[in-house]
This record gives structure tokens, C-alpha cells and sequence, in this order.
């Protein structure tokens, strides 16, 4: 079953970029199945497609424990297996995926178009891109504001991520200072992701468009 949903996903999966499927060329690409993604199993899942045969071996060696032959160990590997159950409903949802980003593309596209001239930084697609839209986010820079006052009105956002990874205590030892990527920094602060998804209908992305640009103008007006 595994293998199965393998060679669907290679074929079928990811955005297109230049006229090809991100899936289908390069020399590896990596996949999460995390529930929230586009592509989302019943838990923690991932998958890696390659069109090179001597770094899938070697793949396939790593996830199994570094091993080609039941307890020969090659190498130093894992237990990364994808799940056969976990494949069964990825082959299932794979079927329904180009519709499914379809309508995130849409909802992009509305989100684009009711939100221009609003003051808020929209996201930017190159010619050559065809993003398949996991999340949707816009920058401003009163985002706790923005936030919470649409909280207010019954609109949902998340915030991806609110501390830069050179920030991190986990990165501590590296010894990196406030200020040292004020790029990173500044779109921590600003960074809101909409509400995204094939579940949200027509007047849900109405609502959302209707909300952001109330608050927008009132952010505005105060300052």
C-alpha cells in the first residue's frame, strides 16, 4: 500500500513551479503529511521522492533501520516507516488533492483582490509559480492588534512563527543578538496567517475580507 501511494504521489503531488510539479524533479524532495497540511494523513506522516535510484536505496536503508534484509544493518538508520494505514488514507485523499488546492487558489486569488489597496503587505507569486496555498499571509505592521480585534469578530488566525529561530533558547549557544536579522525579526511581528482551507466556503471568505478590512481602516485611523 505504501509503495502504491508512492508512485501516485511522485506523479501527482505538489505546486508547480516553471511548468513541472515540485514532486517530479530535483534531486530529493521532502513531504509532510501533518494533518493541517494540504495533503494531511491521520497523524505524523512524511515521505521523501526522488528520481535518483542510488539515493533512493540508500532511503530506503535509512527508514529501515539501515537495513535491505531483515536485522542486517548496513548503516545507522531509523524507524521512519510510513505506516500502511496511514498510506491507505493519503492514496484516498491523493485522488481529491488538485481539487482541494484548487479551491485554496481561489480563495488566494479572492483574498488578493478584496484586499488590495487595504494596507496590508500581501504575498507575492512569481509568473513562473503556481503555489498550492497551505497558508495565506499577510504582514502589518500592528499584528497584535489586527489579531485580536479580529478575534472579535468571530475570525480565526494563526501566527507562523512568532519567534525567529536565531531567537530560539535552543539556539542560545550560537551566540546570535536581537537586531542581528532584523529582516527575520520584523516579519515575526508582522506575519498573520487567514483563514485557509477547502472547508471555507464563499461566505466565510466574504466574512474574513469584510473583518480584515474594517480593522485595517480602524488601525489606521488611529494612527
Amino acid at each position: 500500500m505504501a509503495y502504491a501511494f508512492w508512485k501516485m504521489l511522485r506523479k501527482r503531488m505538489g505546486p508547480v513551479t516553471k511548468g513541472r510539479r515540485i514532486g517530479g524533479h530535483g534531486d530529493l524532495v521532502a513531504w509532510s503529511f501533518y494533518p493541517t497540511k494540504n495533503l494531511g494523513a491521520l497523524g505524523d506522516a512524511g515521505a521523501v521522492t526522488t528520481n535518483d535510484p542510488e539515493l533512493a536505496d540508500r532511503i530506503r536503508r535509512l527508514r529501515n533501520y539501515g537495513s535491505r534484509a531483515k536485522y542486517v544493518n548496513e548503516v545507522q538508520g531509523y524507524n521512519s516507516r510510513l505506516d500502511p494505514a496511514q498510506a491507505a488514507a493519503l492514496r484516498v485523499k491523493l485522488r481529491r488533492l488538485d481539487g482541494w488546492n484548487g479551491r485554496r487558489s481561489r480563495i488566494a486569488a479572492r483574498y488578493h483582490a478584496g484586499l488590495a489597496g487595504s494596507g496590508l503587505l500581501l504575498p507575492a507569486v512569481p509568473a513562473w509559480a503556481e503555489p498550492v496555498w497551505h497558508v495565506y499571509v499577510v504582514q502589518h505592521p500592528r499584528r497584535d492588534s489586527l489579531q485580536k480585534q479580529l478575534s472579535g469578530a468571530g475570525i480565526g488566525t494563526l501566527i507562523h512563527y512568532p519567534i525567529p529561530p536565531h531567537l530560539q533558547q535552543a539556539y542560545a549557544h550560537a551566540g546570535f543578538a536581537a537586531r542581528q536579522f532584523p529582516i527575520a525579526e520584523r516579519m515575526a511581528s508582522q506575519l498573520l496567517s487567514l483563514p485557509m482551507g477547502p472547508q471555507l466556503d464563499d461566505r466565510g471568505v466574504e466574512a474574513v475580507l469584510a473583518a480584515l478590512k474594517t480593522t485595517a481602516r480602524m488601525l489606521a485611523a488611529q494612527e
